[in-house]
């Protein structure tokens, strides 16, 4: 599954790009991160994602690799982990690009979502329901933490 979501945020590039690599600031912005530790700076973290999918309750705990990252502009990143509990794996693929002049910035993330086992057998459009809202919900957070209306 695919999905892309595009934020304007009246904030300067710079200040979006310091905000996405601070990672306490950034994942109080992703829905059912409970926790994420850096193990090398802009290279490696790892994150535990809790989250309740149709009659499943799921814990990944994941490792996400930057692949790419080019100053101010572009960040190309991967994330996997599994559930053994509930027989699942998921893989993410993301992609977030920033494009600002002044005092206005438009950040747009690519994510390629791949999931496998148990959880994948509820259906695309239960998961993908469920990652629409997930997606808008850190959208929002993440203007809402930049503009400074939280």
């Amino acid at each position: 599954m695919q999905f892309e979501k595009q934020i304007e945020i009246l904030a300067p590039k710079e200040k979006v790009w310091e905000f996405i690599w601070n990672v306490d600031r950034f994942i109080s912005c992703v829905p059912g991160c409970k926790e994420a530790k850096t193990v090398e700076p802009r290279k490696q973290y790892t994150a535990l994602m809790v989250e309740k999918v149709g009659p499943f309750r799921v814990e990944f705990p994941m490792r996400i690799e930057v692949l790419q990252s080019e100053e101010l502009s572009y960040v190309k990143a991967q994330a996997t982990g599994a559930d053994n509990r509930v027989g699942s794996r998921m893989k993410v693929d993301l992609e977030a690009r920033l494009k600002g002049d002044g005092e206005k910035t438009v950040l747009s993330f690519v994510a390629s979502v791949d999931i496998l086992g148990k959880l994948a057998t509820l259906g695309h459009s239960i998961i993908k329901r469920k990652a629409d809202q997930a997606m808008e919900e850190f959208a929002q957070a993440v203007k809402q933490r930049l503009e400074g209306k939280d």
